[in-house]
């Protein structure tokens, strides 16, 4: 039996799972878990974890939260480096390669079943269109998936790490506030695991109304984020949460738009991501909407592209599974290590 590790490395987690290399999509893996990064000072120690007691699988595909140049990986948003060369010297592997998480997660689109995605807007679908991902998690990953004839292309970006360009006042003084103290502000720094408490910061100096001992609680936490979501969505939610929770769908739509425009993703345009499946049935996407279709000349054609919230929350294990099948096994997929 002949069988491809797949993996999902990002800024807080990594998920791992062996699959047999022949089976399709849908299959379970042999073997999954996933781990805390924070716990271990290197990808190299979470994989001798996982691979003990398992013959080191023959092939891998590590879907990673990095720019990926000649096969090493610098993690985005952890001390981390991940070199292909010196993962099949260390473990064995016959073949393994390295792809952005966000070409994981594209080249999963087409297996998604309907029922772990979340229409937000329905739009007019064509089966063969360019369809596109922007996914807020620790990080902001933008990519895309090009499917025509034979040709099956999908591609991560650093889109996320764009300059953000505020649309109103309010906007206008987060930009002024965050330039302060990054000589760029992105998307990134706003629409993320790591961007939420910038926003909450923002707000936090201008005096805004709080629920002072969620504030407190906020504030002698390490990750941030998850409380600060927590304050927005409780039954009596602190006004401060519940603005920063605003803010963040509020400027996350108009980029989607942003990349919406760039892509024509008459396929959908689909929201991954480790934060919104979370609360997908507590927020409203009102925000994100309005938002997204602020174009001006552009506006009735926003309307156009179907939306989707992705609820499955290890697409880009599965992508990286598909990726690699289609690499390793059939070998005439024109894929591209990006």
């Amino acid at each position: 039996m002949t069988y491809l590790l797949a993996a999902d490395i990002g800024g807080t987690k990594s998920d791992l799972a062996i699959f047999e290399l022949s089976q399709t999509a849908d299959t379970p893996p042999v073997r999954r878990k996933r781990y805390r990064n924070g716990e271990f000072q290197n990808f190299d120690e979470i994989l001798q974890e996982f691979l003990s007691n398992f013959e080191v699988p023959e092939f891998g595909c590590f879907g990673v939260a990095a720019v990926i140049h000649q096969g090493i990986a610098a993690l985005t948003n952890r001390d981390w480096v991940i070199s292909e060369k010196e993962l099949k010297h260390s473990f064995g592997f016959k073949e393994i390669t390295l792809i952005n998480d966000l070409t994981a997660i594209c080249s999963a689109l087409p297996f998604l079943p309907e029922n772990e995605l979340l229409i937000i807007q329905p739009g007019a679908v064509q089966k063969k269109g360019v369809r596109a991902v922007i996914a807020p998690g620790t990080g902001l990953g933008e990519g895309f998936l090009i499917e025509q004839g034979s040709c099956f292309f999908p591609q991560g970006s650093e889109g996320g790490h764009c300059d953000f360009a505020p649309l109103n006042d309010e906007q206008a003084d987060l930009l002024s506030y965050m330039q302060k103290k990054h000589t760029a502000v992105s998307y990134e720094l706003l629409c993320s695991g790591i961007g939420i408490p910038n926003i909450f910061d923002y707000l936090a100096s201008t005096g805004l109304n709080r629920d002072r001992k969620h504030f407190n609680r906020i504030t002698e936490t390490d990750d941030r984020t998850p409380s600060i979501i927590e304050g927005a969505l409780k039954k009596a939610p602190c006004p401060l949460c519940e603005k920063t929770l605003s803010l963040f769908l509020e400027i996350l739509g108009a980029e989607a738009g942003n990349l919406a425009l760039k892509l024509y993703p008459t396929g959908g345009l689909f929201i991954g991501g480790g934060i919104l499946p979370r609360i997908a049935e507590q927020v409203s996407f009102d925000l994100f909407l309005e938002s997204f279709k602020q174009k001006e000349k552009m506006e009735r054609l926003m309307e156009v592209f179907p939306i989707y919230l992705i609820l499955t929350n290890d697409v880009a294990l599965l992508g990286a599974a598909n990726y690699g099948r289609h690499l390793f096994h059939s070998g005439d997929w024109p894929v591209q290590r990006a």
